[in-house]
């Protein structure tokens, strides 16, 4: 796959889901195989395939994006868990020692 981009299947049957092919399709359209060995693209062709490519990576560049907001969202719910880790941590060894202190 090109540039590490790995559909999404869904299903038993690893069909490609609705936004998987709508890219696919695209990228087919970029792909243009020309008929004979002397054939010329058109600028038209040119400029679709221009258009197709720039929308490719605007759609990269937003994947990328909401991935790394997901990541600094996550990391934010990390740090929370971990804090609240230290405390319940802390708590129980408070309780432990007073236990301890009071011979139980």
């Amino acid at each position: 796959m090109d540039a590490g981009y790995y559909p999404t299947q869904v299903g038993e049957k690893g069909e490609l889901s609705k936004n998987d092919r709508r890219e696919q399709r695209k990228r087919k359209a970029v792909r243009i195989l020309l008929e004979g060995e002397g054939s010329e693209k058109t600028m038209d062709t040119l400029e679709t395939q221009i258009s197709d490519l720039r929308s490719q990576l605007d759609r990269a560049a937003q994947i990328i994006m909401a991935k790394d907001n997901d990541l600094e969202r996550l990391d934010k719910e990390k740090e929370k868990l971990q804090q609240a880790y230290i405390r319940c941590k802390q708590r129980m060894r408070q309780i432990g020692s007073m236990l301890w202190k009071e011979g139980v």
